[in-house]
């Protein structure tokens, strides 16, 4: 009977001991929310003055060997800049500066909801290069996600574990 004891308990630790998913959980300063990487990415913050005053912009970006990038980045706007009433014409202008002259939409753009927030998640390709975008506002917070590389990246698992690891903090 005794010997019973530790082998039923090697049966049950196993499963009740939660590991991390791989790679770099990321919590920006200030930013509000967490995203995990594949690996330690690239960080930078910088600030510019616009029509609307300061605007302060942190960026993490992680590039694949084969040229594949997973981006995270948040903009900080003034208080009451990105109220409501202006999101959607904000996620329109965002898709606008995306797409440039030469990108174009696939498919239809999502409305998502993300944690209690609604967002957008848009594909744009450019040729050679798709970006897959997720796009929410959260206070005087605009939050961007993205997978760019081939359509086939964009679209797969990879990137998508990537852009549902984002959470609210």
């Amino acid at each position: 009977m005794h010997g019973i004891l530790p082998f039923a308990l090697l049966l049950v630790l196993p499963g009740s001991v939660r590991a991390d998913p791989p790679g770099v959980l990321v919590q920006p300063k200030d930013g509000g929310f967490t995203v995990r990487f594949p690996d330690k990415p690239k960080e930078a913050t910088q600030s510019t003055s616009t029509s609307i005053g300061k605007l302060n912009v942190y960026t993490a970006t992680y590039a694949l060997p084969d040229g594949s990038v997973y981006l995270a980045s948040y903009t900080e706007f003034p208080a009451n800049a990105v109220r409501p009433e202006v999101r959607k014409t904000l996620f329109d202008g965002v898709v606008k500066g995306l797409k440039g002259k030469d990108g174009t939409v696939v498919g239809e753009e999502k409305q998502i909801d993300i944690g209690k927030e609604k967002g957008r998640e848009v594909v744009i390709d450019k040729g050679k290069v798709q970006s897959r975008y997720r796009m929410v506002v959260k206070d005087n917070r605009l939050i961007q996600l993205a997978a760019i590389g081939t359509g086939e990246f964009v679209t797969g698992k990879d990137a998508t574990a990537f852009l549902d690891s984002f959470e609210f903090k």
